[in-house]
């Protein structure tokens, strides 16, 4: 990987962009508002990088992370309702306005490419990591690589059903883990002990299947709920193990916070990017050149 390397992490809310050295500690940051739209989304990353310094002259390679479902060659955005982009070339749309290469990848993969990298997951090579905020995202990483699935949709671990016929769910199905474990389900900032243990049942229960299916070696917790600390991470950690127990199964993954915080999302863009195009992932997953596309 190249010494400064530069990710951005859209979210509903803001953009955050940051330039990172090759050991992931952050050399700079700025952020934005989220505007509406995909082009203005793509304009206000530009000016992003234009204010550090990583928007001409040497095409650099920018991570873009997004909340949502993206193209498995990290050119196109497939869905991301938070910010309404549906099919959205947002990897062109960037390009088009800064002299860089950029590629997408979801966010909570970055956040979890970041972990792998230099946080709490280094050295690990299966692990499953849920971001749990307003909503739960989820990566998941198996042989010491990003599983993004056929259409990108792998590692949704929100949206697996836990209740058949449970609460509605803006995916529009019901009964999933981001009904019963988000922190728009702990309802309220003041959360007690028992809130927390009702949250952990659940998680608990969502890492459980998980477990069954991929048999990761470590599980991490990310976003904003999991700065509860031990008061999610034991309850969530007991209830899997007993579940576990419950199947035959005698060791139980540990169950351990992220460690980077906000940042690991532009962190983690950054640096899968540069991983990507140096070959420190699959080839399989290499962007198409930028040769030949519009405003390359």
């Amino acid at each position: 990987m190249s010494q400064r390397l530069v990710g951005i992490d859209i979210g509903g809310t803001k953009i955050a962009a940051g330039v990172v050295d090759a050991d992931g500690t952050v050399l700079a940051r700025e952020q934005l508002p989220t505007p509406a739209g995909g082009e203005n989304i793509a304009a206000a990353v530009a000016w992003l990088l234009g204010r550090l310094g990583a928007d001409g002259g040497g095409g650099a390679t920018v991570g873009v992370a997004v909340p949502g479902y993206v193209s498995t060659d990290h050119r196109s955005v497939a869905n991301a309702a938070n910010l309404e982009l549906k099919d959205a070339r947002l990897a062109d749309w960037i390009e088009e306005r800064a002299d860089v290469r950029a590629v997408v990848l979801n966010d909570a993969n970055a956040a979890l490419w970041a972990e792998f990298r230099f946080g709490a997951a280094r050295g690990v090579r299966d692990v499953a990591m849920l971001t749990v905020g307003t909503g739960i995202g989820g990566g998941l990483l198996v042989n010491g690589q990003l599983v993004s699935g056929a259409h990108g949709w792998a590692g949704e671990a929100g949206h697996m059903t836990v209740v058949p016929d449970g609460r509605p769910c803006g995916c529009g199905s019901r009964g999933c883990l981001d009904r019963y474990a988000s922190g728009t389900a702990l309802g309220h900032p003041a959360a007690s002990a028992e809130d927390f243990a009702e949250l952990g049942h659940w998680l608990g229960y969502g890492l459980s299947q998980v477990a069954m299916l991929l048999d990761p070696e470590l599980f991490l917790l990310g976003g904003g709920v999991s700065a509860a600390g031990a008061a999610l991470t034991d309850p969530t950690e007991r209830r899997l193990a007993e579940l576990l127990a419950g199947r035959g199964r005698e060791q139980t993954p540990p169950v351990r916070l992220a460690q980077l915080g906000p940042d690991a999302g532009f962190i983690g863009a950054a640096a899968y990017a540069a991983d990507l195009l140096a070959g420190g992932v699959p080839a399989a997953e290499l962007p198409v050149p930028a040769a030949g596309r519009a405003g390359a």
